[in-house]
């Protein structure tokens, strides 16, 4: 038995239906900020037990079927990293220190951050209590430059908080996000319009928001490695291979992306998924694979502080049939 193809639901999702969000004519040129708290619940940890800092820190369970929720830069330094068994991390790292997740503390401090995000834009899109879009093309303070806007915030933000954010600049989402990413931890990195297309071009696709390990090594298979192959493939075979999710590859490929920024935007589900590498057919795997899934549906299920009444387990066999079942408490 097979989990469901993860890193194209994924997809879909990031593409909020490509056809409608993604065109090829942009429609004007706006200022998008991608702002991502750095090891947000681990550096919260940090911040407010300093014998913590500059330890190697995961917060979850440290229980021998426990879940890494999060982990500290420290210990990602040894390949530890969020939703991994803890038994796999500590060995990962023998030196690891769990921390119970305290998430009424990081709900605290990021209500804290959107206020200071309030302060310039009220268009902006939570994603999650540490990662967030901000539109600034309009802004409260008549700034016309994002990335002095984007180092306010941070200054902010480390000011009002003792925590430190990743900032990227450019004039779409998707840019804005790859941005964010490039100068981890504590950065700053703008993607201008002459910079976009070149920039995409150079990364695995890999890199891409969007593309996970499945889809990844699905377009390794197909010789796509790099956001300049990705480019080279029409429409059609982009949709052949990869359905809905097609034209958003296709475009942003090409650094395109009129997805908008979405203000007070109500999320209605939070889910998880994976694709193993290997079939499984007996319970006992079945169960032990599912933690991990379990444990990052209730980190993301905290972090977005919406409550739900339904739950529905997804399940694609082999041969691609899928079934889902559902229990409403």
């Amino acid at each position: 038995m097979l989990a469901p193809d993860s890193d194209r639901d994924r997809a879909r999702s990031n593409a909020e239906e490509p056809n409608r969000h993604v065109s090829a004519e942009p429609v004007r040129q706006r200022k998008i900020i991608h702002i991502d708290m750095d090891a947000f619940f681990a550096s919260v940890e940090q911040r407010d037990t300093p014998d913590l800092r500059g330890k190697p820190v995961a917060v979850g369970g440290s229980r021998v079927r426990g879940v890494a929720a999060a982990a500290s830069y420290e210990a990602r330094k040894f390949g530890v990293r969020s939703a991994m068994a803890s038994v796999t991390a500590k060995r990962k790292c023998p030196d690891l220190i769990f921390v119970k997740p305290r998430f009424d503390v990081y709900k605290t401090v990021s209500i804290q951050i959107r206020a200071i995000f309030a302060d310039y834009t009220p268009v902006f899109e939570p994603l999650s209590l540490d990662e967030a879009y901000l539109d600034v093309t309009e802004n409260l303070k008549g700034i016309a430059s994002a990335t002095r806007i984007a180092e306010e915030i941070r200054v902010k933000i480390r000011a009002e908080t003792g925590l430190t954010a990743s900032a990227g600049v450019s004039y779409n989402k998707f840019l804005a996000k790859l941005a964010s990413d490039h100068r981890k931890p504590d950065g700053l990195f703008v993607i201008t319009p002459k910079m976009g297309p070149a920039f995409v071009e150079t990364l695995p696709v890999a890199k891409f928001h969007g593309v996970g390990p499945a889809t990844t090594a699905k377009m390794h298979r197909l010789g796509i490695e790099t956001g300049l192959d990705l480019r080279a493939q029409t429409l059609p075979f982009l949709r052949q291979h990869f359905g809905k999710s097609g034209p958003y590859y296709y475009w942003i490929a090409r650094g395109v992306d009129e997805r908008p920024v979405h203000a007070g935007r109500i999320r209605k589900s939070v889910g998880a998924e994976n694709t193993f590498s290997q079939d499984l057919h007996a319970f006992g795997p079945m169960r032990e694979a599912l933690e991990p899934i379990i444990a990052k549906v209730s980190q993301r299920y905290q972090a977005t502080g919406i409550l739900g009444r339904t739950l529905t387990l997804k399940v694609k066999f082999a041969d691609f049939q899928q079934i889902t079942r559902s229990r409403t408490g």
